[in-house]
């Protein structure tokens, strides 16, 4: 291996391994994920609103509809922060979703490198990611608090491989 391909791989490496790191946390700690995702997006809503607001009373605005603008995502924000599984239950079909569409992709890109090493790997990952949609779906509303974490750390772990064993 030249010089070159070792600096490419090595990133590859590293990013597998920080990979496999995260989605082992997802896994170990799937309901603390969960919350903690929508915790984050909380906050993120919160900040906004308080912006926006900031700006209307800045700017004094004295229309309905800047106000709305603003106390809007500040409101959400609030309210995901008091019930963050409320927001649980959205990942969890937006998580749904990802799988679906990196299932297609993972088994898409595995038959384009077939000859390459690591393609069987790639592939699996796209089985799997159809199975837990599967499972999803099977134990679904009960299934929302464990899922994101656990499902969301399983798929960045065979990422996380793949990359790996392709560096």
């Amino acid at each position: 291996m030249d010089g070159f391909e070792r600096n490419r791989s090595r990133p590859l490496f590293t990013l597998g391994i920080v990979l496999c790191a995260i989605g082992l946390l997802g896994i170990l700690m799937p309901k603390v994920t969960s919350i903690a995702i929508s915790l984050i997006i909380a906050m993120m809503l919160i900040f906004t609103g308080i912006v926006l607001v900031s700006y209307c009373i800045l700017f004094k605005k004295k229309d309905k509809w800047s106000w709305m603008k603003a106390l809007t995502p500040l409101l959400f924000g609030f309210f995901l922060a008091i019930k963050p599984f409320a927001l649980v239950m959205v990942i969890g079909f937006s998580v749904f979703f990802y799988f679906i569409l990196d299932a297609l992709a993972s088994i898409t890109i595995a038959y384009e490198i077939r000859p390459l090493p690591g393609w069987k790997l790639l592939f699996a990952s796209g089985i799997l990611s159809l199975v837990l949609a599967g499972a999803f779906i099977l134990f679904w509303p009960y299934s929302t608090y464990w899922y994101v974490g656990i499902m969301v750390g399983a798929s960045l772990i065979l990422d996380g491989i793949f990359l790996i064993s392709i560096s």
